[in-house]
């Protein structure tokens, strides 16, 4: 099971992925250019320990903008989703470890928002 897969795929089931370019593992300079297309990082964040019966894998969500307002908007609607529907195939629970981070400023002049999620499976 690949965990930031599962969250991208449950995500962009939900919806919550529309208008936002995937973005795996880093964010590019094509990312965080001003004036670049929205995009959404998903880079696994190391989690806790696994066990016999549960894996606990970490992911971490970068949301990168031009508009810090309606980015905020977009973090807080994924974190509300994914309390709202928080399991899927092979998951027990998207577990938000902390409420959205943000906005931390990119030299760009973008905005980035995080938010962590830890994968139950």
């Amino acid at each position: 099971m690949n965990a930031l897969r599962v969250l991208h795929e449950h995500l962009a089931a939900g919806e919550q992925l529309t208008g936002l370019a995937p973005v795996f593992f880093r964010l590019y300079p094509e990312n965080t250019e001003a004036g670049a297309a929205d995009s959404i990082l998903f880079r696994p964040d190391g989690g806790a320990a696994p066990d016999e019966l549960m894996q606990q894998p970490g992911v971490t969500m970068a949301l990168c903008t031009d508009r810090p307002d309606t980015g905020y908007e977009r973090a807080v609607a994924i974190r509300d989703y994914l309390l709202a529907n928080h399991t899927a195939a092979g998951v027990c629970n998207f577990q938000i470890l902390a409420d959205v981070v943000g906005p931390s400023t990119l030299e760009s002049g973008r905005s980035l928002y995080e938010l962590n999620v830890r994968v139950w499976t």
